[in-house]
């Protein structure tokens, strides 16, 4: 009996010790946040824009092994009308031709817990599978010439300045 009670107290007491360590991550004073963007794109001579509201919200901490316990932010399209990664085509020689709005919820809401310092911007990328492989092309030049499409502009709205307490 006495190690029956000695074991659920052990079990109570590493739960109490695991749940509560999450506790000292600071909050977020803001927890939600619409920005406005939009980027116009040129694909095979034809000029798109895509807009709309990016929304943020603050889901809580989490926990990952790699960052231990953090803010977990998500993010999306207002309204599904779009989609963060947004698949364009697929090219004659296989390649998927992808436009990537580079959002990041993380950056938006003011929360540089990653120390990412690089202005949010859009991208296209092309997804190549082959004999040798998988890889992705970034080279936005080389993308253009190869296969029509590149980014003309974009304009997002700034990243909050947020506290955390």
């Amino acid at each position: 009996m006495k190690k029956l009670f000695g074991t659920l107290i052990l079990i109570l007491l590493v739960s109490v010790f695991l749940t509560s360590c999450g506790s000292t991550v600071p909050r977020p004073k803001v927890k939600n946040g619409e920005f406005n963007f939009s980027v116009t794109y040129e694909f095979n001579g034809e000029i798109q824009i895509i807009s709309g509201v990016y929304v943020c919200e603050y889901r809580g901490i989490s926990w990952s092994l790699d960052g231990g316990y953090h803010r977990d932010w998500s993010g999306y399209v207002k309204g599904g009308t779009t989609e963060e990664v947004i698949m364009l085509e697929t090219a004659e020689d296989g390649g998927e031709i992808v436009l990537n709005l580079g959002f990041d919820p993380t950056c938006f809401m003011g929360d540089s817990r990653w120390g990412n310092d690089e202005p949010l911007s859009p991208r296209i990328t092309v997804k190549i599978v082959d004999d040798e492989g998988l890889y992705f092309q970034n080279d936005a030049k080389l993308i253009a010439e190869t296969y029509g499409v590149r980014v003309i502009s974009y304009e997002y709205d700034e990243p909050i300045e947020n506290t955390f307490n």
